[in-house]
């Protein structure tokens, strides 16, 4: 039995005392936030802009967000039970230089945030991508999870480039990490065939960004973003 930790404020909403929980964490899904009478309207990202040194106005056009989200509470029963659960044994790819490429091992269960091991896990995954949604994109609509699995590495794996059809965001939840390892790598859409040469890389010049992750920490960006 799990004690109930009221983490309500993760979608700005707060809880009403409620006779049973049924969410373990205190997380709320977007079809179980509490109704405010006095509902705020979503405020206005807007458009970064800077000074630049001669006084012009720099405005970054169409930026992607990525929300970067610790988990909040030990988790340390969630994590025995992923470190239990078997994923393929082998994940080889195409050649490289002569040699074969080794991709980390999924689980074969590609559902497995409906588990009831992980349903903490899903709680919190479930409030942030609502907060992504109505904070950041500022919709109303409501996404629920589809597919989820597990990604085992080990030395000499990695994991191939890609994008997610058919969503409109994606995440990856770090229970286990080994932070000097490489980190996870975004590719531009904007990138050209012609380019400049570049001195010294920026968010306008570059082609691809390294993302550093620590354990715990949840990313959730557009799934066209490779």
């Amino acid at each position: 039995m799990t004690t109930a930790i009221d983490f309500s404020d993760l979608t700005g909403v707060k809880a009403q005392p409620k006779p049973q929980q049924t969410n373990a964490q205190g997380f709320y899904s977007p079809d179980k936030v509490p109704e405010q009478k006095n509902k705020a309207q979503p405020s206005s990202m807007g458009y970064p802009t800077q000074k630049t040194q001669s006084g012009d106005e720099l405005m970054q056009l169409f930026p992607t967000p990525v929300l970067i989200c610790p988990y909040p509470v030990d988790y340390t029963k969630e994590l025995e039970w992923i470190n239990n659960q078997e994923c393929r044994k082998e994940n080889q790819g195409g050649d490289a230089g002569g040699q074969k490429i080794h991709y980390n091992r999924q689980s074969e269960d590609t559902f497995v945030l409906d588990r009831p091991e992980l349903s903490n896990i899903r709680a919190f995954i479930e409030a942030k991508l609502h907060e992504f949604v109505t904070k950041i994109y500022a919709s109303t609509d409501k996404l629920v999870i589809t597919q989820s699995w597990l990604n085992k590495s080990k030395k000499g794996e990695s994991h191939h480039e890609h994008v997610h059809p058919n969503s409109m965001v994606s995440g990856v939840w770090y229970p286990q990490i080994h932070e000097q390892m490489p980190p996870i790598q975004f590719r531009s859409r904007n990138q050209r065939d012609v380019s400049l040469q570049t001195e010294q890389y920026n968010t306008f010049n570059s082609a691809t960004f390294m993302l550093p992750m620590k354990r715990g920490e949840l990313i959730l960006f557009p799934s066209n973003l490779t």
